[in-house]
């Protein structure tokens, strides 16, 4: 991943965001972390508007749906309007744009491929008051097509320095592609030293899954082929760890004891009858990890 110049930010118009930190959504607010010079960056903010009772579809003899769909996306643009104002007056360069659409990812997609996203920040809101983020049916279908690298934010403010976690796989399990690794470790390095954050790096093995297996063999095959895989890149080994323990709690878990703000995951495809199935490890964390989740296609930059 070279360095990130554009970023389109996905916002929810219809919140009122008068009582967060600057009048701003958390996921605005850390797309702005990206940015050390002001116009450095471009930001362009995207809500993409659809109420089923103001589709054409839904038939009212006595009542106007188009200029009532004119005036519910007018009012979604007057609070992306203010929010590129407040910004556009400290000197940033951000736009923004209001689109009725249905599916929403579908039109998400086709203007962060449009607008060349180096990255496309998309917020994921908690249920009730439980603690897991179960992304919305948009936020998945994102994670399933959406071809520019994806972070998926949550409520937790990042620390400063910004903490990160990247998630490898040199045995490559669950046919994942031997060149997602390096992708993985070059954009979490990029984005780390872009936002000035400290990078650690992940591998998990589970010896007790594998109980056949001669005592230790195991441990020794994950050790080899994660000191090759790290060979190349020049991490300080007390940010390099082998932990015995499956992908999903080293995820989880570590990530809690290292603070860990954002982990950075593949997202592979695993069958043609689901598209773009993400992998079995960020599959099952997606909804649950409290920190925010960077997830990479394995594809040519």
């Amino acid at each position: 991943m070279k360095k990130i110049d554009r970023i389109m930010v996905v916002v929810d118009a219809n919140e009122d965001y008068s009582n967060a930190p600057d009048g701003l959504p958390i996921e605005l607010r850390k797309a702005l972390r990206f940015i050390q010079k002001n116009q450095s960056v471009e930001i362009k903010l995207i809500s993409v508007g659809y109420e089923k009772y103001l589709h054409h579809s839904f038939v009212d003899l006595v009542t106007d749906y188009t200029v009532m769909r004119k005036e519910y996306c007018d009012r979604l643009s007057v609070s992306m309007q203010g929010m590129v104002e407040k910004l556009s007056e400290q000197g940033y360069k951000i736009s923004s744009e209001v689109a009725w659409a249905h599916p929403r990812y579908e039109e998400i997609v086709r203007q962060a491929v449009e607008f060349k996203a180096d990255l496309l920040v998309q917020h994921c809101r908690g249920v009730g008051h439980i603690e897991n983020y179960h992304l919305t049916h948009d936020s998945w279908e994102l994670v399933r097509h959406c071809p520019v690298p994806l972070l998926l934010v949550k409520d937790e403010e990042w620390g400063s320095p910004v903490v990160m976690m990247a998630a490898v796989d040199p045995m490559h399990s669950h046919n994942k592609p031997t060149f997602l690794d390096k992708k993985i470790l070059e954009s979490a390095s990029t984005v780390a030293k872009q936002l000035g954050g400290v990078l650690h790096v992940v591998h998990a093995y589970a010896e007790a899954a594998r109980p056949f297996a001669p005592a230790g063999k195991i441990k020794e095959e994950h050790s080899k082929a994660f000191a090759e895989l790290m060979a190349d890149y020049d991490f300080d080994a007390s940010q390099q760890h082998l932990i015995d323990e499956t992908p999903v709690y080293a995820v989880q878990q570590y990530g809690k004891e290292i603070h860990s703000n954002i982990a950075v995951m593949g997202a592979v495809s695993r069958s043609r009858w689901s598209e773009a199935l993400i992998g079995s490890t960020a599959e099952k964390v997606l909804d649950y990890i409290k920190t925010d989740i960077l997830l990479l296609k394995p594809t040519a930059d």
